[in-house]
């Protein structure tokens, strides 16, 4: 059995089993095979042998009886065998003549022997990226999973036209047959923890808490159980058949091959062998052209394939001879090589399968490492087709099933039609209409059925189309199209088929053909086509509509969990937070769009647990206050810390816009003599010195600017649109200066002297009315913490501990404007709110930018609205977006309309800053769908638009408890956007049972929905 480590987990699936099941090793021998290999060691190396010295492979031997055995053993039997003990001899042969049983046992070994033969692959070997049989090669070439969700259908129609001009070019470079097969793979699981463990530089493990090692477990567990693949198509192209000549030496030397060991004869078979090995040799010589103009069709956009490697092929051949087994991850063991013989031998014991006659689906059986799995298969073949709207209003047609979440597998074999074939098989197909036609109109003088007319027209319409096209897409094929089904049992995958049909219908029919046997064992390389019923007839273009690899394409391949993907078939979103900064250079902002109850705060909070987790810094402002409870984690003692910033609990002064904006520290890699931009001037101190005083002249002005506008956002309307305001606070504000030394009182006694002592009668004035409102707005008690009391200047703020982790910043009891109400009404709480948010955002980034730039941070921004709301919020999400880059932050800004990322007068537009961005259910308002579209980068009128307007919990929401389905799916879901990647996210969580202390914490309602599908 094989043992795993802490981060190890088996990478293949079974839904009947309660654990994964071990692993067989990829491209490990099945035992049978290894075990006979194991008998007989290699002989030691020593050169080239002469053909004399090879191993013939041995003659078929008849079972011996133990009766016969016994006499070669005693010499008084084998002297009875004497020529002179006739008579003997013949009693003895009496006594040996066989019995009814003897005649049955011989009886079934015959028709074993025949079952044995009639199975034996027509593979018999391959060479780097091609397979051979006796009579055939086929060059095998490998393309990945390609996009196709969220791209305009101007695009996608681009993609179907590519795939298609490189079956066309493969017709033009002489290609005649072609089989494809869409293989599947688990979701690289046990790579993803070791990628993932290489990135993070995790916390410290604390006892008692879920440790790394059984976090990444836990992540593998979860990831593994949601049956998500990854698909991959193998292009097989059937190269030139050999020549007669060539053929027929190679049969004499395997032939020969018997009595190579035999005096005379064996002369004679080495010289046909080596006639046999130059004719393979100039063969291959002349395929070498041809070849390369392959790779480069194939290298083509639309498909854009490589030669498969010989890991890769021993993969296709493994799962093709495996269909209906445990899928393994990963293809060939290291240092795979090329597929004797023998080797094909072995790929024959590694299933049994069995057909029941009338039953309709093979039954499939195999051992891995150690453990008998069995299960049902049915092939179904595509029949009769609609014409399909393709990309305009469905899926592509070999994609349609996916959505179901099964791990089917195609089998396309495929003929290319020259143009000239295709005009001879049309007209001839004319010639005989017209006869039907005359038959019934001449002959017998009757009115022929409207069928007649509309084939001559849809032939005609061929000719043409062959005849004037220019582009290629008009080439004609045929083909025939499988599609494997696997279920545990027969029932479980006749019902599966069922549900298949169903999604197909009525747009193309599959049928269940007899012989399912034969029609399984087309999927494997080599094989002979099972029947040619159901042969569909198709231009290239048709047949690439089919893009059997386009799927669910985004994230990485490490990093955070997001949920599923959700658009055509599940499988885990993975979300590097810092290749964007690291690889990509590009912003950390990253908008979070919903309206109330979309689960933005569980979302981000599971981001920032995850982060953290690996590593990085976390800083959350969070009004409302429900991600405090990260903090109470057993994982995060000790390293996280909740500040109240208003409340009873809050530090008078912690808020001071004159302490939060720190100054930059001299010692400073920026500033460093041997810094590379320092390097290259005449006087590298004075230039380090220059800077380091113009970063403090600019932090100076930044709190002067930000001590206006806290005081500005604490003013009524009416004041604020006094004439005099805005010139007054500047006044008042640079009278005291920027040095961190001061405070907002300061700022008003500054503002009061003005109002005394001012020559203009009108500025005084207003001065008076602006310090009477502004004095009166300092006594509430949520201006504490940005007036510190008397003598001091709220020096509190500068006890944070720079070894935490995790910082939440919270302020309880805060009174949020209502909405809908205007500014004039509300009340001096709710007044507040601006100021207090807008400088708790400032606290929040001066945690982050105070960090070294080097180490990774995760900043939270809840209720970005208020921010937004004022020039100076602006400007503050505007630098989170520039700067984030250079110091390494990703800043998840939540807000409920994309206008505060867009710009509520059409300016301060984000979307050039971003480049991942989620938006979440925001309505059914056209103007909000609009500016989500522009969020994402989507273009408007392609039918996105009704994705955003469904993207709610998934079912019918009612008070009425009779009617109320809205249960039937609670897992929120999300339009995300990183790079130019869109999908559809399920943030769900139902097998992540491992963090179900992390969804209590966050929020005692969302936990409860997590544990049962949401987020």
């Amino acid at each position: 059995m094989t043992t795993y480590d802490d981060n190890d987990i088996a990478s293949l699936f079974d839904p009947q089993l309660d654990g994964p099941a071990p692993v067989i090793p990829p491209g490990a021998l099945p035992p049978s095979w290894a075990a006979g290999r194991q008998a007989s060691p290699p002989q030691p190396t020593r050169g080239p042998r002469a053909w004399s010295e090879v191993e013939l492979p041995p003659h078929p031997v008849t079972e011996v009886s133990e009766e016969i055995n016994a006499r070669a053993c005693d010499p008084t039997l084998l002297a009875e065998d004497h020529p002179g003990t006739g008579e003997r001899r013949r009693k003895r042969s009496k006594r040996r003549r066989k019995t009814p049983a003897d005649r049955e046992q011989a009886a079934a070994k015959k028709r074993t022997d025949r079952a044995r033969k009639s199975v034996r692959l027509r593979l018999t070997g391959t060479s780097g990226h091609i397979t051979r049989t006796s009579r055939t090669s086929t060059a095998w070439f490998v393309q990945k999973q390609g996009p196709w969700n969220f791209r305009a259908t101007g695009k996608q129609r681009r993609f179907i036209q590519d795939e298609a001009m490189v079956l066309t070019n493969l017709q033009k470079a002489g290609v005649e047959r072609l089989h494809r097969r869409l293989v599947r793979t688990p979701f690289p699981v046990e790579q993803w923890a070791k990628d993932h463990d290489r990135w993070a530089a995790p916390i410290d493990d604390v006892p008692g808490a879920l440790s790394w090692a059984e976090f990444l477990r836990g992540q593998q567990h979860a990831m593994l159980w949601s049956n998500a693949t990854i698909k991959g198509r193998y292009w097989g192209i059937e190269l030139p058949h050999r020549s007669a000549l060539g053929a027929g030496l190679d049969y004499l030397a395997h032939t020969l091959g018997y009595v190579a060991n035999w005096p005379l004869l064996g002369t004679l078979s080495s010289l046909i062998t080596g006639w046999a090995d130059d004719a393979f040799a100039r063969e291959e010589d002349a395929l070498a052209d041809h070849l390369a103009a392959l790779e480069r069709i194939m290298a083509g956009r639309g498909v854009n394939a490589a030669p498969a490697s010989p890991a890769a092929i021993d993969y296709l051949l493994r799962r093709s001879a495996t269909i209906g087994l445990p899928l393994a991850a990963g293809g060939a063991t290291a240092g795979a090589s090329d597929w004797e013989e023998t080797d094909v031998a072995a790929l024959e014991d590694l299933t049994d399968l069995t057909l029941t006659p009338g039953d309709g689906y093979t039954t499939v059986s195999g051992v891995v490492e150690g453990r008998r799995y069995t299960g049902a298969v049915i092939v179904l073949t595509v029949g009769r087709m609609a014409p399909l709207p393709i990309p305009e209003r469905m899926l592509p047609w070999q994609v349609i099933g996916d959505p179901s979440g099964e791990p089917l597998e195609w089998s396309d074999r495929i003929e290319l039609h020259d143009k000239a074939r295709t005009i001879r098989t049309m007209r001839s197909l004319t010639g005989k209409i017209e006869s039907q036609f005359d038959h019934y109109t001449v002959e017998h003088d009757q009115v022929p059925p409207k069928e007649l007319a509309e084939q001559h027209a849809r032939v005609q319409d061929v000719i043409s189309d062959v005849e004037e096209d220019h582009s290629g897409l008009s080439t004609r094929t045929s083909g025939w199209y499988r599609v494997a089904i696997v279920g545990a049992t027969p029932d479980e995958a006749r019902k599966k088929v069922a549900g298949l049909r169903e999604m197909y219908y009525p747009h193309i029919a599959l049928e269940q053909e007899h012989g399912q046997f034969q029609l399984l064992r087309e999927f494997i390389p080599g094989e002979p086509l099972a029947n040619i019923a159901n042969k569909r007839h198709m231009d290239v273009e048709a047949v690439a509509a089919g893009m059997a690899t386009v799927g669910d394409r985004i994230g990485d391949r490490r990093g955070v969990v997001l949920g599923e993907t959700s658009s055509i078939a599940p499988r885990p979103v993975i979300w590097d937070l810092f290749a964007a900064h690291e690889i990509k250079h590009k912003s950390g902002l990253t908008p979070i769009v919903a309206v109330p109850g979309s689960g933005k705060t569980f979302m981000a909070g599971m981001i920032v647990y995850q982060a953290v987790r690996a590593g990085a810094y976390g800083v959350i402002h969070d009004p409302s206050g429900p991600l405090k409870e990260l903090a109470n984690l057993p994982e995060f003692r000790d390293i996280a810390r909740v500040y109240a910033l208003t409340g009873r609990d809050s530090r008078p002064g912690a808020l001071n816009p004159y302490r939060v904006i720190i100054d930059p520290r001299r010692d400073d890699p920026e500033y460093d003599i041997l810094h590379p931009d320092l390097m290259r001037t005449a006087d590298p101190y004075a230039a380090a010195q220059a800077k380091y005083d113009a970063d403090m002249r600019a932090a100076a002005a930044e709190r002067v600017e930000v001590a206006v506008s806290v005081l500005k956002m604490m003013l009524t309307e009416r004041h604020l649109h006094l004439e005099h305001t805005e010139s007054i606070l500047h006044l008042a504000a640079n009278r005291v200066g920027g040095d961190r030394d001061h405070n907002l009182g300061e700022v008003l006694d500054a503002i009061k002297t003005i109002g005394q002592d001012d020559p203009d009668q009108a500025v005084r004035t207003c001065a008076a009315g602006i310090y009477q409102q502004l004095e009166l707005m300092s006594r509430l008690a949520e201006a504490r913490v940005l007036f510190p009391e008397a003598g001091t200047v709220g020096s509190g703020v500068d006890d944070f501990d720079a070894d935490i982790r995790l910082t939440i910043l919270t302020m309880p009891g805060l009174q949020l404007p209502p909405e809908g109400v205007p500014s004039s009404q509300w009340t001096p709480q709710q007044r507040m709110t601006a100021p207090l948010m807008h400088m708790a955002a400032w606290l929040a980034n001066r945690l982050v930018y105070e960090k070294p730039r080097h180490v990774r941070k995760v900043l939270f921004l809840d209720e970005n609205k208020y921010l937004e709301s004022t020039g100076a919020g602006r400007t503050l999400n505007l630098r989170i977006a520039r700067d984030s880059r250079k110091f390494k932050v990703r800043a998840l800004v939540c807000s409920q309309l994309p206008d505060d990322f867009l710009g509520l007068d059409g300016t301060d537009d984000k979307t050039a800053l971003t480049y991942e961005v989620f938006v979440g259910d925001v309505g059914g308002d056209p103007h909000a769908i609009d500016g989500a579209l522009k969020l994402l980068k989507l273009p408007t009128g392609q039918g996105f638009e009704q994705f955003l307007a469904e993207l709610g919990s998934g079912g019918e929401d009612t008070l009425d408890e009779d009617t109320d389905t809205s249960y039937q799916d609670q897992a929120r879901r999300w339009m995300v956007r990183m790079a130019d990647d869109v999908e559809l996210v399920r943030s769900s969580w139902v097998h992540y049972v491992h963090l179900s202390h992390v969804f209590a914490a966050l929020n005692s309602s969302t936990a409860k929905n997590a544990l049962g599908g949401t987020a």
